[in-house]
Parts: C-alpha cells; sequence; structure tokens
C-alpha cells in the first residue's frame, strides 16, 4: 500500500530561484540482510519557473517528462570523509521530473528517486549545495565572517531531554548570494528491533506570504512508516555536516513547535518585501521516551512578507479524503477537491501544489455560478513508490 498525506496549505506563494525543497531516503526492503541494500533515494526541489530553461515546466514536460528541471546543473554528494564511509555511494544528478507549475507564482515544482546499492551498516551524510536563493535575510553577512547568531532554546540545553519550543532570535543581514545546503544523514545500521530505519516524509510548499505585523502558524506535515515518534529542530552548520548553508536560523522571533512541527512566525517589526528561509530538520525517535533520532531529513522553504489584504477571508480547500489514505500500486486513483472563494467578487486564479510524480490534475472549474470550483486528481502509483507520500496544495484567488 502507499499512503498518502492529504495536507491542504491555504496561502499565497511568489517566485524565486530556489524556493527550497527536501531530501530523503528508505531501503527498499526494511529487512535486508544482504551486504548490499537497495536504497532509495528522492529529492523533491522547488524553483523559479523563469529562471531559465533550466527550470521552466509546463504541461508538454510533465506529459513527457522531459527536460528534467535543472538537469545537470548540481549533484547530491556524499559530505562524509573519509570517501570510503560513503559505502559505494555515487553523486546523483539534481536533476528532476517536474510534477507542477504556476503561471501566475512562477514557479516549478519536481521530484526524482534513484536507487543505489549501498553497504550495509554505512552511516553518511549527503547534501546538494549551491547558490543562491533569492535577495533575503541570511546568516552570510560578508568576506570577513557572519554576524553571531543567537538560540534560545524553551528546554535548556540538557541532553537528556528533547526540546520542545525554541526560538530563534539571531541577526541576520540581506544578502543576495546567500548559498543553500540541503541533505540528510544515513544509517543503515539494523535497529534493535530488527529492521533498517525509514526516514520520515515532510512537504511544504514555498514561498509562503505573510502579512505584515502579524503572527503565522505554519505546519509542516509528516509522515513517517515505521510509525516512529517525529519532532522537528531548527537546522544547523556543524563542522561534520551543514544542514543550512547561510540561512541557518535566519526568520528572528521564529518560535516552533518540535513536537507538532509547528512553526510560529512573527512578522512584527519586519518589512513588507523582505523574504526569510525557514530551514528546519525532521526527526525520528524509537518512542517520546528516546532522545536519540534514527535520521533527519530536510524540510526549508521561504516566507515572504506583504501588506495585509483588503479580504481577510481566504479561499479554503476540502476534501471527503481521510488524512492518510491507502492506494493500490497500478490502480487509478482519483479524488476531487472542492474550493470556497473568499471574499464576495473574487475568481479563483491558480491551484498550485507539491504532489507525488505521475499524479494530473484537471483544470479549476468552477461549479455553476456559486462561488464553489472543483479539480480532480488522478494518479496510478508504480512500485518505486511503495511507502509514504505528502500531498500539499495552495489556491489563489483575487
Amino acid at each position: 500500500m502507499i499512503y498518502i498525506i492529504l495536507f491542504l496549505c491555504i496561502v499565497s506563494i511568489e517566485s524565486s530561484h530556489f524556493y527550497g525543497g527536501t531530501v530523503t531516503w528508505r531501503p527498499m526492503s526494511n529487512t535486508d540482510t544482504s551486504s548490499k541494500v537497495a536504497i532509495m533515494f528522492t529529492q523533491s526541489y522547488q524553483w523559479r519557473r523563469s529562471f531559465g530553461a533550466s527550470t521552466y515546466c509546463d504541461q508538454t514536460v510533465i506529459t513527457n517528462q522531459s527536460p528534467k528541471l535543472s538537469s545537470g546543473t548540481n549533484t547530491l554528494q556524499c559530505r562524509t570523509t573519509p570517501s570510503s564511509a560513503c559505502g559505494s555511494y555515487s553523486s546523483i544528478d539534481i536533476g528532476e521530473y517536474c510534477t507542477d507549475f504556476s503561471t501566475i507564482v512562477d514557479s516549478s515544482s519536481g521530484q526524482i528517486s534513484t536507487i543505489q546499492n549501498i553497504t550495509a551498516g554505512s552511516v553518511f551524510c549527503v547534501s546538494f549545495q549551491g547558490s543562491a536563493w533569492i535577495g533575503l535575510q541570511s546568516s552570510n553577512c560578508g568576506g570577513t565572517g557572519r554576524k553571531k547568531r543567537f538560540f534560545f532554546s524553551g528546554s535548556g540545553t540538557t541532553t537528556t531531554k528533547r526540546t520542545t519550543v525554541s526560538t530563534t532570535t539571531g541577526a541576520s543581514c540581506y544578502s543576495t548570494s546567500a548559498a543553500w545546503s540541503i541533505g540528510c544523514c544515513l544509517d543503515l545500521t539494523v535497529r534493535s528491533d530488527g529492521f533498517i530505519n525509514t526516514p520520515p516524509v515532510a512537504t511544504v510548499l514555498s514561498p509562503i506570504q505573510v502579512s505584515i505585523d502579524t503572527l503565522t502558524n505554519i505546519t509542516i506535515p509528516v509522515i513517517d512508516a515505521d510509525n516512529d515518534y517525529t519532532s522537528c529542530r531548527w537546522a544547523q552548520k556543524t563542522t561534520t555536516f551543514d544542514e543550512c548553508g547561510d540561512v541557518c536560523q535566519t526568520a528572528p522571533g521564529s518560535i516552533l513547535y518540535d513536537e507538532d512541527c509547528v512553526v510560529t512566525f512573527n512578522s512584527t517589526g519586519k518589512s513588507v518585501g523582505e523574504y526569510y528561509a525557514v530551514t528546519l530538520m525532521v526527526e525520528d525517535f524509537y518512542d517520546q521516551s528516546t532522545y536519540t533520532p534514527f535520521s533527519s531529513v530536510p524540510i526549508q522553504f521561504l516566507i515572504h512578507i506583504v501588506n495585509t489584504s483588503s479580504c481577510s477571508l481566504k479561499p479554503t480547500i476540502n476534501s471527503t479524503l481521510s488524512g492518510c489514505t491507502a492506494v493500490e500500486v497500478g490502480q487509478t486513483f482519483n479524488f476531487t477537491l472542492t474550493i470556497i472563494q473568499g471574499c464576495t467578487g473574487t475568481t479563483i486564479l491558480d491551484f498550485f501544489r507539491t504532489p507525488p510524480l505521475y499524479m494530473i490534475k484537471s483544470s479549476v472549474v468552477q461549479v455553476g455560478t456559486t462561488n464553489t470550483w472543483e479539480v480532480t486528481e488522478t494518479w496510478t502509483p508504480v512500485t518505486l513508490q511503495i511507502g509514504s507520500q505528502v500531498y500539499c496544495a495552495v489556491v489563489t484567488d483575487r
């Protein structure tokens, strides 16, 4: 069975070069006892559609699955030294199949999965690094170094309990050359309960528009195939692994409710037009009483500060699907989403999402002359998609 979390995000988004994304992995068989274990690496990124031919997507590109987004421009590399620790891993091109696009917000989203045979028991880290994010508030503040970042943990600095609420209050500066680093670490040792771990899966749309002088809660949808306890934390840059490039904890005043994976962003005192990058790691634990994670996977996105809208009512998305739905491989699966306009006199301009590969959406159709609209998704999953899939959508009206 393939499990989908249907997470509906009602936000507006705007374009940039690198929007963010996530990288994860999983064993094709979590009980494999051979000397080499088949591991599937999945990369999901979002890009500025008009940046150039490498990030351009339309329906023809989706249908033909060609050309791939950003193909040949960079790779997902092993960052662990010595290289012999990388378990025969070979760098993977970051080019991904386009899964959706938006002309309204100038965005392309894509996904690619690649299988490699990795030495059993290997422990190493991989990441995709590059530049630059759109001009934003960054911790990279010039050629002589970085401004100091301050980090407050609501649970103290003890290593015997998990942080549950944490706040980033660090100073930052405007940068047009902030680098990104997005990646995860693999641990193929057998767990105490007898199988190889499968990391959690998460996604979010980017950028998320936040009105000036408001408090906004941003929920990160997470699912874990092993039914482990999951939690989120701020990404870090250490001497052994760089999880966040030049945008580590650069959303001052944000509060992360770790156990719920909810970021509360305070836009008071910010300026309209500013961008802030949020870089998090989602971790899975055996249960709530353990404090050493099995794995950490990234989720990175942008927040864009905008003026307060004259319409306080946002459009809503509804579905008859449950939060987690089982889908069979090779069987065509359909579901319909119902969109309700916010204020009267508006119309639905765009419906954009980060779906699993091969999921196709219909046109957004108005139901008669009402304020209700519908869109249908059609998906025939393949064997390589067995596991957890997360679906996230955004609707824009005007």
